[in-house]
């Protein structure tokens, strides 16, 4: 494993623990909130760094706790997360950028706009939504849906 890969993996655990603590399990749509923060995750890091986390987990159950000096996370198991982690890595129905159905370049051309920072805001957030099965990737429905954010702050 390259130290690169093994920044990204401590990465998505970070990312995890973080999750952990601002979305509480049981909590009203906890899982649905968890299942987004650990998509954004897998899109952020990679999915080749998101199931180095998962199956470090599987092998060190421990290592998903935070550090010594950080509290305590939740009382929930860290290997009860695997299997749904890896089933809504499974369920993605993309898992990067370049798979998203339109590019930067269509969005700035149907919007009537220069590329800038908000291009990049724009992709993320369509890609997100699309990742998180809210949009299907499909060119018109995501141009529509760009239209619809561009009058509204990302």
């Amino acid at each position: 494993m390259t130290r690169t890969s093994v920044v990204q993996v401590l990465r998505v655990r970070e990312a995890w623990t973080a999750a952990l603590e601002a979305v509480p399990p049981g909590g009203p749509g906890g899982t649905d909130l968890l299942r987004r923060r650990w998509i954004a995750a897998v899109l952020t890091f990679g999915v080749e760094a998101a199931e180095g986390w998962l199956s470090l987990l599987a092998i060190l159950p421990a290592a998903a706790l935070p550090a010594a000096n950080q509290p305590a996370v939740t009382e929930i198991s860290p290997a009860v997360t695997m299997v749904p982690a890896r089933e809504w890595i499974a369920q993605m129905p993309l898992k990067s950028l370049s798979e998203l159905a339109v590019t930067g370049n269509e969005l700035a051309e149907v919007l009537e706009k220069r590329p800038g920072p908000w291009l990049g805001n724009m992709l993320s957030a369509l890609l997100q939504a699309t990742a998180s099965g809210d949009l299907l990737n499909n060119k018109q429905e995501l141009l529509l849906e760009a239209k619809r954010m561009d009058g509204h702050e990302l």
